[in-house]
């Protein structure tokens, strides 16, 4: 029946190859969004349609600012090298177009406050300086007061301005001028993704001198691609060239070596398109986070052939229990993240789990008729290693083992924090994140992270309660607290404003134009002329200015209605708002028709009750364990729990002590800590007097130190947390493990 189980196991692997090799043969794309770590959040139907919204506004677009000689030929050359890449579909050449073709028609109803509230003696002195002006381009006619350019003036007041035809904006040491457009992919896409880096590469070389600044999605996802690759090859490869290194130390056996990572292999191969399949991509983040699969995999091939090296005449059938308890405990540890709401864990857990049962399955079914020959230098190499006992009596080490477990304690209830801090989740670097920081300060642009959800049963409606916004937003922005906002208000005024407009336009043309007309010494049929065209003025409409080119920027602002929801809405993007801001702005949204949304704080909310429950878990997985050890160890369940649950004691204290905020992250790596902790308790406990365990232990915890501790050096902070989380609790695991053993009576003298 084993023969037959391992062909069995070893066509499963050869069908998990076929799919594989189908995979890649497909193209099946890797995912390299850090924001699959985020969690799949069941809102509101109409906070979920304004995430929709504003993502696929901003999602696909870029933003780059250059500045050098010949500023125009700089331009066209990025735009030649952007083109021949492949990787844009459109540039935002409209930005450099004036709009006034499409809204001369509504110009009578399109009136700035400073016109509004002007008498009719300003009207005049307008419209004189207008005519007498040079270089204006004053139309005594059609628009005698300007009309049309006082609203344009202050619709499109901001930083942009035309350039020689270009888009540019100024700083304090120069214009930039302004490229931007769509990508032709999604901005995931790591095709497009090279094609664009490499062409803003060959840009650079081109032209050293020139200065870019780089502001979109693709910039950050093209990071993070290429910081997952790095830390695949470095994380990886170093966990497993210092493994091999560890191994062929202890073993000195090729033959041992392929034995041992011959479980790493089968369960990679297991794991691998598996997971691909199930979620149809695979995260990059995956494949570094499953790196720290080498470390832990490696153990039940090392309790085998240690217990086989060493006690050859030791029954397989005494370790299968204690295999299977310590896979058990593991996969306890992996599928916790299983339970999770973060997508990106959930994956991470899945090609975990089934990395382990892989391994498991080959330790069980293929290391038994595979025994290499020991080496003398294992045997001398256990033998040192176990005279790392405490004797049955050694009260100072117990006393300050309890005294240092008593301050660890303390620690924890006095000085341990929390930190649900989004920027755990951000792996780019920081120049990267200033540089967009940047653009998007010149650019005076909303992240979109913050907004105000407007409803109404009707458009007018709509409009009509986005104009009453406007002096709190505007006062605001005048005090300092909010950045800036933005709302469809500004570019459509209501319908009651706008027949508001055209009566205050009517009684300009009616009094202030003839005195214009006598004044500038102009014909007097003027007056009638210019008259004609305020009888039948159109109401501007949102759909007009929506389809029309300068309007289509605005579209992310408008949410319509649905089915069920037959109330139009809106949305207010905010920029950056301090104390005061939020306060101000909770209260706006204290209106039934209103709703503020902080993207960033309901994550870092959600996140904080994700990290509770976690803990809870922890704890829960914590007693259950205990339970069940204690009805199989009986009086010997301290061995067990000790070597964990001291790690996790251990690990708390000193994050207490370096006030390290514990996360969600954290949380997790004491999850994995306490599965390899209670593998090295299960086993010190079913074979105390056996070096071969002892060495098997060792070289387990060796072995995940590196695997997992590698991950500390991760640049993903996500990563970082949990493997530095792991270095500290699996280094504590191993000290711990002779107090454990302390006081077991020795069968033998001897390794063997």
């Amino acid at each position: 029946m084993e023969r037959l189980a391992a062909f069995a196991w070893a066509g499963l692997l050869l069908g998990c190859a076929l799919l594989l090799a189908g995979l890649l043969s497909r193209g099946t794309p890797l995912d390299t969004r850090i924001t699959a770590l985020l969690p799949d959040t069941q809102q509101e139907a109409l906070i979920e349609r304004a995430e929709q919204r504003l993502t696929g506004a901003f999602e696909d677009r870029f933003v780059l600012l250059v500045r050098g000689d010949s500023p125009a030929e700089l331009v066209a050359e990025l735009k030649d090298h952007l083109r021949d890449s492949s990787s844009v579909d459109a540039f935002d050449d409209d930005l450099s177009q004036a709009p006034g073709s499409d809204l001369g028609q509504y110009r009578y109803r399109l009136l700035p406050e400073t016109l509004a509230n002007a008498d009719d003696d300003a009207w005049v002195e307008r419209g004189l300086n207008r005519l007498f002006i040079p270089g204006s381009q004053a139309d005594p006619r059609r628009d005698p007061f300007g009309l049309l350019d006082a609203w344009l003036e202050q619709r499109f007041a901001g930083p942009l301005h035309i350039v020689e035809g270009l888009p540019a904006v100024n700083d304090e040491s120069g214009r930039w001028f302004v490229v931007s457009g769509q990508l032709s992919a999604s901005p995931y896409d790591m095709g497009m993704q090279q094609q664009l880096m490499a062409a803003l590469s060959d840009f650079r070389d081109t032209h050293p001198d020139a200065e870019l600044l780089r502001s979109g999605l693709v910039f950050h996802a093209a990071s993070g691609a290429d910081q997952a690759k790095r830390e695949i090859s470095t994380i990886g490869l170093g966990s497993l060239l210092g493994i091999g290194l560890l191994l062929w130390a202890t073993f000195r056996r090729g033959s041992m070596l392929l034995s041992l990572l011959l479980p790493v292999a089968s369960g990679v191969l297991f794991a691998l398109p598996l997971t691909w399949w199930v979620f149809g991509t695979l995260n990059l983040l995956t494949l570094a986070f499953g790196a720290s699969l080498i470390g832990i995999s490696v153990d039940y091939a090392l309790h085998l052939q240690c217990a086989r090296q060493l006690s050859p005449r030791l029954a397989l059938t005494r370790l299968w229990p204690g295999l299977l308890l310590g896979l058990a405990s593991s996969l306890a540890a992996y599928l916790a993240q299983f339970a999770t709401p973060l997508p990106g864990l959930r994956q991470m857990a899945t090609f975990a789990a089934l990395g382990l049962i892989g391994a498991w399955l080959t330790v069980r079914l293929w290391l038994p008729w595979f025994s290499p020959s020991p080496h003398a230098s294992t045997a001398h190499i256990a033998t040192q290693l176990d005279r790392l006992r405490l004797p049955s009596r050694a009260p100072i080490r117990w006393s300050l083992l309890a005294l240092l477990g008593i301050l660890a304690v303390v620690l924890i209830a006095t000085r341990l924090t929390a930190n649900d801090d989004l920027r755990q989740l951000n792996p780019s670097p920081d120049a990267l994140i200033a540089e967009q920081q940047r653009v998007q300060g010149l650019l005076e642009r909303s992240t979109g992270s913050r907004y105000l959800v407007v409803t109404a049963e009707h458009e007018g409606e709509l409009l009509e309660r986005l104009e009453a916004l406007e002096p709190s937003l505007a006062a605001l922005k005048a005090d300092g607290h909010l950045a800036q906002y933005r709302h469809l208000a500004q570019a459509v005024p209501s319908p009651a404003t706008q027949r508001a407009n055209l009566e205050r336009v009517r009684q300009a043309y009616s009094r202030a134009l003839p005195e214009l007309i006598a004044r500038a010494g102009l014909p007097s049929d003027l007056v009638e002329r210019a008259q004609a065209p305020l009888r039948e003025v159109p109401l501007l409409t949102l759909d007009a200015w929506l389809e029309m080119p300068a309007g289509r920027a605005d579209s992310s602002l408008w949410l319509g209605n649905t089915v069920k929801n037959p109330d139009v809405a809106a949305l207010v993007t905010l920029g950056d708002a301090d104390d005061v801001a939020q306060q101000a702005l909770r209260q706006l949204a204290d209106s039934a028709h209103i709703v503020y949304h902080d993207r960033v704080a309901t994550l870092s909310n959600h996140l904080s009750r994700l990290r509770d429950q976690i803990a809870l878990w922890l704890a829960v997985a914590v007693a259950g364990l205990t339970l069940v050890f204690s009805w199989r160890y009986r009086g010997r369940v301290w061995r067990v729990l000790l070597p964990p649950l001291g790690a996790l004691v251990a690990t708390l204290a000193l994050f207490s002590a370096l006030n390290v905020g514990l996360s969600l992250f954290h949380l997790l790596g004491l999850l994995l800590v306490l599965g390899i902790g209670l593998d090295a308790g299960i086993f010190c406990t079913e074979h105390p007097d056996s070096s071969a365990a002892w060495l098997a232990i060792s070289l387990s915890c060796a072995s995940s130190l590196m695997a997992f501790g590698l991950l500390s050096f991760s640049a993903t902070p996500a990563l970082h947390h949990l493997g530095l989380t792991c270095l500290v609790g699996l280094a504590a695991t191993w000290a711990l493990v002779p107090f454990a053993r302390a006081g077991s009576r020795r069968v033998c003298s001897s390794p063997n």
